[in-house]
């Protein structure tokens, strides 16, 4: 990929290039500008939704459909017009971006003339606000019904937010209402994307939401979070980016409310179904919450285990276990067993083994399942299920369920994703 940009005004200066996974934003290289002004790079990657940042946190994000692209920086990033070639749709994505840009800024100055006026001249100003917020509207309604496949129209919706009301009416769907009621979580161009990891950043950041986790108010977050997981319910992947970006930006042990409820909505959305007929299971999400990162782990013994020396999880002979509860039954945890699979070896040579109880009642079909799709880790299968001593012991509620465990048996993470199942491992490993 070549990504080729005039920047007269910006000789010296360094520039980083971003670009979105499942895990969120990031970089994936940095360049100076030349003494020609022109800034260059080159890196191996594949056409998609891109970001330029300045170190003083400007930034402009452009969609790159060919291998190669090219655009100018007028003036100074904080103030400028980029200019890209006669036809490129980049063009329309950037109007409509300080279209948005515009409106926000006219809100925010008629807000603060509210704020300040005396009782006699809010209506006017009441007023004014209203019919900004009225067409401002009807330009997201407009791009909405055009957008179609045009994806400069669908990037340029991922930005726009609702104005809200300066009298302060209906905010008890204001924070979902605010970010999301024009924004398509399921839509395959933004998933994943600069511009979706740009619209949750925005949208944890208001201050309602900010308010909510400061205040600790459980129910408040549980509902909001619920919300953005139904948005978000038909996309698998939007979920693992919904949630990895979450357990990363709010960790355990700064946001126990908060990463609690975003654990429990993503196991409920993802549970099988005889897994949620289970009694029991919101008890067993609620008791989860105290089994936490430097918890000791129960030890128990490994029914129907293939590996005839592995008595008990005491008997893995490894630095770090990685187990897996799972079912042959749920498609979440035969995928996740496949992506494991591909990487065991290099797991096992940086002294990491892999427990993989089944939950099946089956006993000789889950052994003819492991055996033809070739799982070479330690194999049990609990037939008691999510009532099973293993399911109680370590709050299994939903398959797969992942648990990385020390030699000393000290529970080291609760991984949710692939993702993070990787990125727990070089952790505890390096």
């Amino acid at each position: 990929m070549n990504l080729s940009i005039k920047a007269a005004s910006h000789v010296s200066e360094q520039f980083c290039l971003h670009i979105g996974n499942d895990m969120g934003t990031v970089v994936i290289d940095s360049s100076r500008v030349k003494a020609s002004g022109v800034l260059l790079f080159n890196w191996e990657g594949k056409p998609g939704v891109y970001r330029l940042s300045d170190r003083d946190g400007h930034l402009v994000d452009f969609m790159m459909e060919k291998s190669n692209l090219s655009f100018e920086i007028k003036g100074n990033f904080d103030d400028t017009e980029f200019i890209f070639e006669s036809g490129d749709k980049n063009n329309q994505f950037q109007y409509y971006i300080s279209e948005f840009e515009y409106y926000n800024q006219e809100a925010k100055r008629i807000g603060k003339e509210y704020a300040e006026a005396n009782m006699n001249d809010k209506k006017g100003i009441l007023k004014s606000y209203k019919e900004t917020q009225k067409t401002h509207k009807n330009l997201v309604k407009d791009l909405w019904a055009k957008k179609d496949d045009n994806w400069s129209l669908k990037l340029a919706l991922s930005y726009a937010d609702m104005m809200p009301n300066l009298n302060k009416k209906n905010k008890s769907r204001f924070f979902v209402d605010q970010y999301f009621q024009y924004f398509d979580f399921n839509d395959s161009l933004t998933v994943g994307t600069v511009c979706f990891y740009n619209k949750i950043d925005h949208f944890f950041k208001t201050d309602k939401i900010q308010s909510l986790i400061e205040l600790g108010k459980s129910k408040e977050i549980d509902l909001m979070i619920q919300q953005i997981f139904w948005l978000s319910e038909t996309n698998k992947y939007a979920q693992e980016c919904l949630v990895n970006f979450l357990m990363n930006n709010f960790p355990e042990n700064k946001y126990p409310n908060l990463n609690a409820s975003v654990i429990r909505t993503y196991k409920l959305a993802n549970s099988c179904e005889y897994v949620m007929a289970t009694k029991g299971m919101r008890a067993r999400l609620e008791k989860a919450k105290s089994f936490k990162t430097g918890s000791l782990v129960s030890d128990f013994t490994l029914q129907n285990c293939l590996n005839i020396n592995v008595e008990s999880l005491t008997k893995v002979n490894s630095d770090l276990t990685l187990l897996v509860a799972w079912s042959a039954y749920c498609d979440a945890s035969v995928e996740l067993l496949d992506q494991i699979r591909v990487n065991y070896q290099s797991y096992q040579e940086k002294g990491l083994e892999v427990v993989a109880v089944c939950i099946d009642r089956n006993i000789a079909a889950w052994e003819n399942y492991v055996n033809n799709k070739g799982y070479n880790w330690v194999n049990a299968c609990d037939r008691s299920g999510l009532k099973g001593e293993f399911a109680d012991a370590y709050n299994v509620t939903t398959t797969p369920s992942m648990f990385l465990i020390s030699s000393d048996l000290k529970l080291k993470a609760k991984p949710i994703t692939f993702s993070q199942l990787n990125r727990a491992i070089l952790k505890c490993l390096y």
